[in-house]
């Protein structure tokens, strides 16, 4: 005959048969039962728990707290989620009673972090498929007819300065780093002006070499060089007369140049190389540059007269990493464009629109819209995914995820560097994530954690 099992083998057989952890203490907070389910989801062996005192475990910082010592401390069930060993747990601690005093205490606990992680990627999903649908129906992005999105509340504002001090012909100067826009701008306050019909100039100043840029800017007389027109040419500033004037990278004029340019706003004439004949003109100067004027004052390499002139109005367009919310509706915007352009029907999953979108762009726009051009004619599907992403967009997204990392500190315990590096987590992620959900999702962790540990280490 078969050996007949204790009573007690056979609870033990059937409780570690158990999907769900079960953790049994006694009155004074010493585990008396710990299955093997418990092991998985906890990480910690059943020799290493039985028979010691929970608070001893939490003062090792093998336990961050113990749900079982607050059942002790409170006498009444609690069920609370707990992130555990990096999973998800949800986690019951039943008193049990005899002749009114807790003699034991059950803990339930279940892994749900596939759960919770099919949760989140089904909401996110959704979620992105909203905006995406939405975006293509055009009905959640504020395209102006100068192809400006402004979704980011600091776009907006610039928008609207931009087009209110377009009623008026003051002089604007435009500031912000390469590709953030500073044309398109431009153009925007000339199409709500009152020279709207009359001609738009735009002139690059960097691109015109400096022996020229005089003869570009203000014309010449016939015979006024070697090589010049036998009939004299007009110059750019007199061609933009009665309407506007855009100087780029005006921190890229000549010293010499930039004299004259201060002339011609106070005199609001200009005399042609080789003439003598001053040529009235009525124009709107708006001047844009991506150089810090105000140092190259200091530098001597810019008039402060000529500085103060331009800055009547300052417009100062920020980074593209700096109005996050433009990001989205950019991109769907070039999706749609370079569609239309070469007759395809392309897509971003969901997961590649993400990395898109935390990416920073330091070349702002123009970045953001060639690599959405790169993406259409490159990749073979219909469907861009996250695999077609180059790898300098997801080598960023990881550093900037993991820049809180520190140097090891020998002369701290295990729980003072454990708690330092915690925090430093959250105190960096706050610095670029400002909302409890938006550092929820990079963590992959549950939003009650998140505030529960902004408010452990003090972090608003």
């Amino acid at each position: 005959m078969p050996e007949q099992i204790t009573r007690r083998e056979e609870f033990s057989a059937i409780l570690d048969s158990s999907y769900d952890g079960i953790h049994i203490t006694n009155e004074k907070g010493i585990t008396l039962y710990y299955n093997s389910a418990c092991e998985k989801i906890e990480g910690i062996y059943k020799k290493d728990i039985i028979g010691k005192d929970l608070r001893n475990l939490v003062k090792e910082g093998i336990y961050e707290e113990s749900l079982a010592l607050k059942v002790i401390e409170k006498e009444e069930p609690i069920t609370m989620m707990q992130t555990i060993n990096g999973n998800d747990v949800m986690v019951t601690a039943t008193p049990i009673f005899k002749d009114n005093k807790i003699i034991r205490v059950v803990a339930n606990s279940r892994d749900i972090t596939q759960l919770n992680i099919l949760r989140k990627e089904l909401e996110y999903t959704k979620k992105i498929n909203e905006r995406y649908h939405s975006e293509l129906n055009l009905t959640r992005t504020k395209q102006l007819e100068s192809d400006i999105i402004a979704d980011d509340l600091v776009t907006k504002k610039i928008v609207d300065l931009a087009i209110h001090v377009a009623n008026v012909d003051s002089i604007v100067l435009i500031q912000g780093e390469s590709g953030v826009g500073k044309g398109v701008f431009s153009k925007l306050i000339h199409d709500n002006s009152r020279r709207k019909e009359n001609t738009f100039v735009k002139i690059d100043v960097s691109a015109i070499p400096e022996n020229l840029l005089e003869a570009e800017l203000f014309g010449y007389e016939k015979g006024a060089f070697t090589g010049a027109n036998e009939n004299g040419r007009i110059g750019l500033i007199e061609f933009a007369n009665g309407g506007t004037i855009f100087l780029d990278e005006i921190g890229e004029m000549p010293l010499s140049m930039q004299t004259k340019l201060l002339r011609v706003i106070q005199d609001r004439k200009i005399v042609r190389v080789g003439g003598n004949k001053e040529i009235p003109i009525d124009i709107r100067i708006i001047a844009a540059t991506n150089k810090n004027l105000k140092s190259m004052i200091q530098d001597k390499t810019f008039r402060e007269d000529l500085y103060y002139r331009l800055n009547v109005v300052p417009i100062v367009i920020p980074s593209l990493r700096e109005r996050k919310k433009d990001i989205f509706p950019i991109i769907m915007k070039n999706l749609k464009k370079f569609n239309d352009k070469y007759n395809l029907q392309k897509n971003i999953q969901p997961e590649a629109l993400d990395l898109l979108i935390r990416y920073d762009w330091p070349g702002n726009i123009r970045e953001l819209e060639n690599m959405i051009e790169r993406l259409i004619v490159t990749v073979k599907n219909n469907s861009i995914s996250i695999t077609d992403i180059p790898l300098k967009i997801n080598d960023n997204n990881l550093k900037k995820q993991k820049k809180y990392l520190h140097d090891f500190d020998e002369s701290l315990s295990y729980r003072e560097m454990m708690d330092k590096f915690e925090k430093n987590i959250f105190a960096n992620l706050l610095k670029t994530n400002k909302k409890v959900s938006e550092i929820s999702h990079v963590l992959e962790v549950d939003e009650s954690t998140v505030r529960r540990k902004l408010k452990k280490h003090d972090l608003n």
